[in-house]
C-alpha cells in the first residue's frame, strides 16, 4: 500500500492522489505498433486550487490498482501471476512513486518549517508545481516565493534596513513610498485581471502600466519612481533567483523637473500671524485639531531649509539662544542655523522643546489649510505632465503648498536676499550647486526685475553717435 496522505508532525497538510492519463492512439509508436500505456499524474489540491504534475511514468491500465474516491492508494499491481518482466517493471514504478511521495513529504517539510519565518516559502499551487517538476526531472528545486508575498515581506523587512552611505535606518516615507507603489501595482492588475506572479515583469508590462498610469493621470514624475521602486523589489529577487527575466533592467525611471512654488516673506508672515483663537478661524478648523502645531513648525522649517524628516522630530537637534545644530538624517551632515526671530519665538513659546509633527499626508493637508486662511490664495500657473501629455493647472497657491514648499523657500528667499550659494548650501546641507539651484523658484519676472537693479547700479558713458 502506498501512503498519500502527506503530514508534517500532527499537523495535516494535503492529500495526494496518482491519476492515469490515457492519451489517443497514435500518440506514441513502439516497435511499429501504438503504445497503449497511460500517463501516471500525481494530483492534490492546495487552497482550493487542483495541482498537476506529471511523474514521467507510464503504465497500461491493465496493470494499474484504481481507488474509490474515498480511498487511497493507487499505483502498480505486483500479482506474482504476471510475467517476471511485467511484475519487475511494476515494482520498480511503485518504487518511483514512492520516491515521488517522498518529494511531496520534502516539500511539506520545507513549507512547515519556514511557515514562522519572515522569508517563508508559500503553500500554493505554483510553488508545489514548480518544486515537484525539478524534483521528478532530477534537476535541484528552487521553490520561488510568491511575487505579491515577496514584494510584501521585502516592504517590511526595509523598513528595518540601513542606508548604505548614511547607516541609518530608512525614513517612514520611503516605506510610505513603497506601499503606494505596490498598492498601483495591485489595482493595475485587479483592473486588468492579471495576478503578481514573477512573468507579470516582462518586457510587455512597462508598456501596459504606463499606458494604464497615463490613464489615471498620474504624472510623469509618479510614474518614473513606480518603475524606480519596483526595480529595487525586482533586483533583489534577482539576487535570490527568484526572477530570471532581465526586462524589469530597462523600465523607465528618468525624471522630469517640474514647476513648483515658494513663498515669499511676507507670506511667511501671514502664516505665521493666523489668530487661532479668532472666533471665525475657530469655526473653520476641527477644534481637536493640532493645527497650530503643525503651522510653527512649517514656520521654523520655512527659515531653516530644513528636509521634513528631520523637522518632523526635533528631539535629535540642540537648540541653543542662537543656533540650531544636527545631523541631517539623508546626508548625515552636521549643520548649524542661525535662529531667524520667528523661529526664536516660537521655540520659547514651546519652553526650548519643539512639538513633533503629524505624519506626512496629514501635515500637508493642514499646512494648505494654513495657506488658505493666511489667502494665500493668488491664482498660480503651474505646468506638469499628466496622462502622458504636458497640461496646465490653474488653482490658487495655497493648493500647491507641501511639506518640502518649506525647504525651497528657504533657499529661494536666501538667494533673493543674496547671501551667497555656498553660506546658504552650508546651511541647507546640499551638496552640488546642480541640486541646489533646483530649489530655486524665481519667476521670470523676479529675474528681469533682478536684472533691471543691477541695470541701474552701472553707470556707463557712451558717447553719442552723431545723428545723420
Amino acid at each position: 500500500m502506498i501512503e498519500n496522505d502527506i503530514c508534517v508532525g500532527n499537523k495535516f497538510i494535503m492529500r495526494v492522489n496518482f491519476n492515469l492519463v490515457n492519451k489517443s492512439k497514435g500518440d506514441k509508436v513502439v516497435d511499429g505498433e501504438y503504445d497503449e500505456k497511460s500517463q501516471i499524474w500525481l494530483t492534490t489540491t492546495i487552497n482550493n486550487e487542483r495541482a498537476r504534475v506529471y511523474t514521467r511514468l507510464r503504465i497500461e491500465p491493465c496493470f494499474w490498482i484504481k481507488k474509490s474516491r474515498s480511498e487511497v492508494g493507487e499505483r502498480a499491481r505486483e500479482d506474482g501471476n504476471f510475467s517476471a518482466v511485467q511484475k519487475k517493471e511494476n515494482i520498480r514504478i511503485n518504487k518511483e512513486l514512492r520516491r515521488i511521495l517522498g518529494f511531496c513529504k520534502d516539500y511539506a517539510n520545507l513549507v512547515s518549517e519556514t511557515n514562522l519565518m519572515q522569508d517563508a516559502i508559500p503553500f500554493t499551487k505554483e510553488t508545489f508545481v514548480k518544486y515537484m517538476s525539478d524534483r521528478i526531472r532530477g534537476k535541484e528545486a528552487v521553490v520561488r516565493k510568491n511575487a505579491e508575498e515577496f514584494i510584501k515581506d521585502y516592504i517590511v523587512r526595509k523598513a528595518s534596513m540601513v542606508n548604505n552611505k548614511t547607516r541609518r535606518k530608512l525614513s517612514s516615507g520611503t516605506i510610505y513610498n513603497h506601499n503606494n507603489a505596490l498598492s498601483r501595482l495591485q489595482l493595475y492588475c485587479q483592473e486588468n485581471h492579471k495576478r503578481i506572479v514573477w512573468e507579470l515583469f516582462d518586457k510587455r508590462l512597462a508598456e501596459s502600466l504606463t499606458a494604464w498610469m497615463n490613464d489615471k493621470g498620474y504624472s510623469a514624475n509618479t510614474i518614473a519612481s513606480q518603475y524606480s521602486i519596483m526595480k529595487v523589489w525586482l533586483s533583489d529577487a534577482e539576487a535570490e533567483g527568484f526572477i530570471t527575466d532581465k526586462s524589469f533592467h530597462k523600465y523607465p525611471t528618468a525624471t522630469h523637473e517640474v514647476d513648483n512654488i515658494y513663498l515669499t516673506e511676507e507670506e511667511i508672515l501671514r502664516i505665521y500671524q493666523i489668530d487661532f483663537s479668532d472666533e471665525k478661524i475657530k469655526k473653520q478648523i476641527d477644534p481637536k485639531s493640532n493645527i497650530e502645531q503643525t503651522r510653527d513648525l512649517f514656520i521654523v522649517a520655512c527659515w531653516t531649509g530644513l528636509r521634513f524628516g528631520d523637522w518632523h522630530d526635533f528631539s535629535r537637534s540642540l537648540i541653543t539662544e542662537d543656533r540650531i545644530t544636527l545631523t541631517t538624517h539623508k546626508t548625515l551632515k552636521e549643520v548649524a542655523i542661525p535662529i531667524h526671530p520667528m523661529v526664536r519665538k516660537i521655540i520659547k513659546k514651546y519652553n526650548g522643546k519643539l512639538p513633533k509633527s503629524l505624519d506626512k499626508s496629514k501635515t500637508i493637508v493642514q499646512i494648505q489649510k494654513c495657506g488658505e486662511l493666511a489667502q494665500i490664495d493668488a491664482p498660480t500657473v503651474l505646468h506638469r505632465i499628466r496622462g502622458g501629455e504636458e497640461v496646465t493647472i490653474i488653482e490658487p497657491k495655497y493648493k500647491f503648498i507641501t511639506n518640502h514648499t518649506a525647504r525651497r523657500t528657504f533657499c529661494t528667499n536666501m538667494y533673493l536676499r543674496k547671501i551667497p550659494t555656498k553660506v546658504i548650501m552650508d546651511i541647507s546641507g546640499h551638496t552640488t550647486e546642480a541640486n541646489f539651484f533646483k530649489y530655486i523658484k524665481i519667476s521670470p519676472q523676479q529675474s528681469a526685475k533682478q536684472l533691471e537693479s543691477s541695470f541701474k547700479d552701472t553707470e556707463i558713458n557712451v558717447a553719442e553717435e552723431p545723428m545723420e
